[in-house]
């Protein structure tokens, strides 16, 4: 049975929405805030769930040698698209991150925006932890960035909209469910006279319970950031962030 998000027709629907210029120039910024957080030289990145290629860009644009992963075709399409417009040089990998099999290691990882807890069974996320951590060089570091589920029960909103400049309006109906543990979500997206509908549920996880299983993979060191620019984690922090160390 396909996972929810190996589901192109929705990527593509729901693109506009999820991937403007304002977050690509985000991207950019945040790529340099990533290699300040690595304690180590980094000269190669793998950006594991890349989508469009918005960081694999930004560290591209730095001279890195840069492999961005996805499982959906439509989002590695429009990562090329970008790529080839700037010239740059990257290699882009259409693959399930379970079966993934890089033939290089690398000195940092990234899994950004949120795409971590993806898959049904929690022993699999456990899995893809266990696979960055074969897939780094030996001082090399992993950073991962996320909505905690401390974040999203602070600020969760049952219902609510947003509006964009070409006119869509796209409605949101999040719940925790599964004791807290899945963050479920339902998207109505109203584009002119069409109504789309999409319906996603994934791990969400408290700092504590990534700490673990992040030294569960056989992590020894990892920092805990409220941004990528290093802010404390507490209760004024929009995102989690984690830099482990093998």
């Amino acid at each position: 049975m396909p996972h929810w998000f190996d589901n192109d027709d929705m990527w593509r629907v729901f693109y506009d929405c999820m991937f403007d210029s304002d977050s690509f120039n985000r991207a950019t910024q945040e790529c340099d805030h990533i290699l300040k957080l690595c304690p180590s030289l980094v000269e190669s990145v793998l950006d594991l769930g890349c989508g469009p290629g918005r960081h694999v860009m930004g560290f591209a644009r730095r001279g890195l040698s840069t492999t961005g992963v996805d499982l959906s075709g439509f989002l590695l399409n429009q990562a090329a698209r970008h790529i080839d417009n700037e010239n740059l040089d990257a290699t882009l990998v259409h693959a399930d991150l379970l079966t993934y099999a890089p033939q290089q290691s690398f000195d940092l990882v990234t899994n950004l925006f949120s795409s971590f807890g993806y898959y049904d069974n929690p022993e699999e996320n456990q899995q893809v932890l266990a696979n960055i951590y074969q897939w780094l060089k030996p001082s090399g570091c992993f950073v991962l960035d996320v909505f905690s589920k401390e974040q999203a029960a602070l600020h969760l909103e049952p219902v609510h909209c947003s509006e964009y400049d070409n006119g869509d309006v796209r409605f949101e109906r999040p719940l925790l469910i599964d004791n807290m543990s899945v963050y479920s979500n339902e998207w109505i997206l109203v584009r002119g006279e069409k109504a789309y509908r999409w319906q996603y549920q994934h791990y969400v996880y408290s700092a504590s319970e990534l700490t673990t299983m992040l030294k569960q993979a056989g992590f020894s060191l990892v920092t805990i950031y409220g941004s990528f620019k290093g802010d404390d984690y507490d209760m004024d922090a929009d995102r989690l962030v984690m830099v482990a160390q093998k």
